[in-house]
Formats: C-alpha cells, structure tokens, sequence
C-alpha cells in the first residue's frame, strides 16, 4: 500500500486511495499519507483513507464526489495525519527492539507434549454442515453485512426477518464455495525468537524451516516461539499449520455482481465467502483440539498479518511446508494468499497460548484468561441466533493495538 501511493504521488496522479482490511488500522492509512515518509512534508494531495469495512468505504466515496464535502474530507485527514506525526513514537525510546533474543517470557517448558494422529501434512475433507456451527454471525452481520449500529428491537426485527432467513438460503442454494483445506503436523522446537520445525522422518537432525516471530519489547516479553518446547529441552514439540480456502469462483461471482451492479448482493457473497474461510479455519482447529486430546478451548490459532506475526514474507516458508499450491493457492507479489476467501494459520497447544501484539497483551492468570474464545455452541453459532447480542464487535483499532500489523509505513 504504501508502495502504491508513493508511485501515484511520483506520476504525480490524482486519485483518491481507500484503504482497509484487518490487517491495518486507521494510524496506519494517516502514515501513508506521507509518500515519502513523515519525516518529509510531502504529501500525497488527493488524500488516503482508512476504511474500516465497505460501508464506511462507500461513505467515504460519497464525500468524495461532491466538492464541498471532499474540501472538508481532506482537510480533516491532513490535519488528523500532522497530529499522528507529532506524537511521539513512544514514552520509552529505550525499548529494547523486536528481534531482542536476550530474555524469554515466563511461559511454561514442561506442558505435555500430545501426540498426533499422523506426521507430515494431509488434504482434509471439509464437512460444510460441520463448519456451518463456525460461522462467526457476529461478525458476518455487524461488520460484513451492514448490521453496525443497529439495536434492540430493530436488531432483532432485522436478525429475524433478513440476516438469518438470508443466510440460511444463501448456505443451502450457494455452488460457489468450494472448500479445501490442508493440516500438517510436524516436529519443532523453539530456538530463541524462531520455530524450527523438524523433518518428520529426522526430527531434532533435518531442518525443513525455520519461522520467525518478534518479541514484545516490554510487557510479559511473549514471542509467540515461547508457546513451544525450546530446543534446550531437548524435548521435542508438535505443531499444527493449517490452510483452508474457499475456492476462487467466489471472487468470480463477486466480480460479475460489481460488473452488473449488483453491489448489494456482491456484499453479501462477499462476507459469506470470507466468513466461511474463517469458518474453516475454526473448524479445522476444532479439528486439531480434539485429535491432540486438549481442552476445546485450550490454546491459540494465529494467522501471518496480525501483531504475533506480522513478517507475510513467511507464507512462502509455510506453502513449502504444506505444499499449498496444491489446493491452488498462490500468493501475490505482496505475500498475500490468493484465493482472497483463503487462510493460512500455525496453531500452539500451549495452555497459555494467547493473542498479543508488540505494545499489548500478557500472559493469562487465570483459566477465563486462558480460554479461547469459540463459535460453535455459543451466540454467534447461526444455529442459535436467538441470542445473538446486538453490540458492535471491537475492531483491532479500537481494542488499541496502535500499529500495522501488515507494515510499517
């Protein structure tokens, strides 16, 4: 992204850049803002802005069309973006970086190691019906199908009479998802801030790759490395790397809609196709809890892009692992995964596996802090709608992880 607008800038192009996905935050579209950086005063003069869902994107392109209220648009992010620039970077410029090796988080080196159903990786039948219970309706209603803000009975009028019945339709009379996925099991152990994950046929002798993860620079000191066995054990760990992807004729038809104007309904194929891959994905892990004999809510799945492991490059370690390309994955000059409605994940059985980031999040005390969040059997299960909450779920940005999780601009 920041590429993109430092080109436009230098052709010296005119358009207006939106920008979004979970990966980003708000901070991160005002730094682009400057093309060549903020320590320089240029700036990109037709504006970049975050947009935190399609909603907001299609607010902001309504500003944008009408003079008056672009004049107003640009003004407020230029101002909003010389702010952010004159904040400092942080209260304590004596942090140590994150690629730190010295220290090691309290977590603990002698969780039982569980012992998997097979070494190496396996293409996995995908039960539909099965990742139905995994859908996050929360999530697809509030921010993929224009659900934010909506409340009490207007709430429930709009769950009984749209979301659901649509979504029910739209699961039974779909041809376009076509799910598969892939799970690998491999022998690993930690060695400072990177995952070496053993050869099944070696393991302790023959590398297969080595990933690499930062370190918060204050806080518990978590990497996400410490959820394993370290090599000076001399014990060696199980990891779990999934892939899931719903296929490309998802994208396909989202292209057609756009094409035929159909962009209400292009929205809707849309939250669906990303939501089912995120369903799998869910599912899968499900999967692996059961198969590895732990609790169902024990440990974490964590996806490359987000504040535990931002480096994308590391997709190309993780296809070699699995051999994505053979469920036709690909990924794109920027490591993003293509099919879009697609996932990659490494998964820690650890029991105080949990989500951080670089300047939030700490190890759990308690076991309600242990515990992982889940789908199936709760409110969000669109097989028990009748008690799903009206509140809005908390963005990334709004939780406070003020970083890119992508990049650093």
């Amino acid at each position: 992204m920041p590429a993109a607008v430092q080109e436009l800038h230098q052709r010296g192009l005119k358009y207006p850049v939106l920008v979004g996905g979970a990966a980003i935050n708000r901070n991160f579209g005002l730094r682009i803002l400057y093309p060549n950086g903020t320590d320089s005063d240029d700036l990109y003069e037709p504006g970049v802005f975050y947009c935190k869902d399609a909603f907001e994107g299609l607010a902001k392109m309504d500003q944008l069309i009408e003079p008056e209220k672009r004049e107003v648009l640009i003004t407020d992010i230029r101002e909003a973006a010389r702010k952010l620039r004159q904040r400092p970077d942080s209260d304590e410029p004596d942090l140590p970086p994150l690629d730190d090796t010295s220290v090691r988080s309290a977590a603990a080196v002698d969780v039982p190691v569980p012992e998997p159903p097979f070494w190496g990786v396996n293409e996995i039948q995908v039960d539909m019906d099965a990742v139905y219970r995994h859908l996050d309706t929360h999530v697809l209603f509030k921010l993929h199908w224009g659900g934010r803000g909506v409340k009490g009975e207007d709430w429930k009028r709009l769950l009984r009479d749209d979301f659901q019945p649509r979504l029910e339709r739209m699961w039974n009379e779909q041809t376009y998802l076509h799910p598969r996925a892939l799970l690998g099991y491999f022998p690993c152990n930690a060695d400072g801030n990177e995952l070496i994950v053993w050869d099944p046929e070696a393991p302790g002798e023959s590398e297969l790759e080595r990933l690499v993860f930062p370190r918060q620079p204050k806080h518990d000191r978590i990497c996400l490395a410490d959820f394993y066995r370290p090599l000076s054990s001399a014990e060696i760990d199980v990891v779990a790397i999934q892939a899931v992807t719903a296929g490309d004729e998802v994208t396909e038809l989202m292209a057609r809609l756009e094409k035929d104007g159909e962009f209400a309904e292009q929205l809707f194929v849309h939250g669906l196709g990303v939501q089912t891959a995120e369903g799998m994905a869910e599912w899968l892990h499900a999967r692996i809890r059961s198969e590895l004999g732990i609790d169902p809510a024990q440990g974490r799945r964590y996806s490359w892009g987000y504040p535990a492991c931002p480096d994308q490059s590391e997709h190309e370690k993780v296809f070699r692992l699995l051999d994505a390309t053979s469920i036709g994955l690909a990924l794109s000059g920027g490591y993003a995964i293509e099919p879009e409605q697609s996932t990659l994940a490494i998964v820690a059985h650890h029991p105080q596996a949990v989500y951080f980031g670089m300047k939030s999040g700490f190890l759990p005390k308690t076991d309600k802090q242990a515990a992982d969040e889940l789908i199936a059997g709760t409110e969000k299960d669109p097989t028990r709608l009748a008690s799903l909450t009206d509140a809005d779920p908390v963005t990334e940005e709004e939780a406070g992880e003020d970083e890119p999780a992508m990049a650093e601009a």
